[in-house]
């Protein structure tokens, strides 16, 4: 009787101890790394695999995660020693790769890439750690970003990273020497493709205000961020209109989707009440899902332009308006947002967007830029 009491004791016990004790559902989605300086990290997005010059590379050991908005995933096993054979020397926090002509030189714990001698931001800051799970140390970078530097291509399609390139191999070339791809900044195949609508044109002047239409406001907008954007070999960016006409809403939607673009951006400028005030962004909740592309939704986008608008203008933010019967967001096949900057009908908001068109426009590209690095793809 005493043996089955302190039998029946321990069970109870036990299944209070189960009550209690949270049931992490997510842990095996997690991965932990530790960094050199002992510092431990969790990060969400793990992969086991991904796809190298159409071979499946298993990853269990050290999987892929995300950082800061970019997949990192490990030097060895996916560049190094994959079909690729990415040259990787590593010299206290500096690793070296090299890829045919091109060399990347990136530390941990830095966002820092010196590619064939010039600087340039990555997506995410380099990791040199250890996979806690297997005690595995390894170098992890921002796959994208080292890939572009590298010249080796790289996509994210359907939850899946494939990477692809040259295979480095001299014993396979008679001429003994190698071939490579150039550095996808220069491939227009591997360029972040968008288009940007400035808002009405020709005959249709849009809202107008204290001596202003909005035809000529957005269309001073969208020159001066193209100003910007000629400069940038990143991007390949289609306009709607870049003088004064007027492009019907159709062929505005229509560039976008046969332009297969990554974004679509919408300039505006609002009207109401004398004093009606603020900048605002307008999406598409119903087509958050429809619209994703390589990770990146419509709201996501919409919050984005709208921080650096806000920024831009100084104006009250009046945040995210759900617009789903606007043609443009209904009828595009990628993220879209429709930037609405300030009020043409408040005379000091009118003002200010007319002496500030060349600063709302460097905004947006630079908010553009921005995006595209928390994204990995910049």
């Amino acid at each position: 009787m005493k043996v089955k009491r302190i039998v029946s004791i321990f069970a109870v016990l036990l299944l209070c101890t189960c009550l209690i004790t949270p049931i992490s559902t997510d842990a095996a989605a997690r991965v932990r790394v530790r960094t050199v300086k002992g510092v431990t990290s969790s990060y969400n997005g793990r992969m086991s695999y991904c796809y190298v010059n159409g071979q499946k590379r298993k990853l269990t050991k050290y999987p892929i995660f995300k950082k800061a908005g970019a997949y990192m995933g490990p030097v060895g096993a996916i560049l190094k020693n994959s079909k690729l054979k990415v040259k990787a020397t590593a010299k206290g926090d500096k690793l070296t790769l090299t890829y045919g002509p091109n060399t990347v030189i990136v530390r941990e714990d830095s966002r820092t890439a010196v590619t064939n001698g010039q600087k340039s931001t990555m997506g995410a800051p380099v990791v040199h750690g250890t996979y806690t799970a297997t005690g595995k140390r390894r170098w992890i970078v921002p796959l994208n970003s080292v890939c572009t530097r590298l010249g080796i291509n790289y996509k994210l399609s359907n939850g899946k990273i494939y990477i692809s390139g040259t295979t480095q191999s001299s014993s396979n070339n008679t001429t003994g020497g190698t071939t490579t791809t150039k550095p996808s900044t220069t491939s227009s195949k591997e360029k972040i493709k968008i288009v940007i609508d400035a808002g009405h044109g020709g005959s249709d002047s849009g809202a107008s205000g204290n001596g202003m239409a909005e035809k000529n406001l957005t269309l001073a907008i969208v020159l001066a961020a193209k100003r910007s954007f000629d400069n940038d070999s990143r991007f390949q960016v289609s306009y709607t209109r870049t003088a004064d006409t007027y492009p019907s809403l159709s062929q505005r939607a229509n560039l976008a989707n046969n332009r297969d673009a990554d974004m679509f951006l919408c300039v505006h400028i609002n009207s109401a009440s004398a004093s009606a005030r603020g900048t605002e962004t307008l999406w598409s909740k119903g087509r958050n899902s429809a619209t994703k592309k390589n990770g990146l939704t419509s709201k996501e986008l919409a919050t984005a332009m709208q921080k650096a608008a806000v920024a831009a203008t100084g104006f009250k933010n009046r945040g995210l308006v759900d617009r789903p019967n606007l043609y443009v967001l209904r009828h595009t096949k990628m993220p879209a947002c429709l930037i609405e900057y300030g009020f043409i009908s408040n005379k000091t908001e009118a003002a200010r967007m007319k002496a500030n068109k060349s600063v709302y426009g460097k905004a947006l590209y630079n908010a553009v830029v921005n995006l595209m690095k928390k994204e990995g793809r910049y």
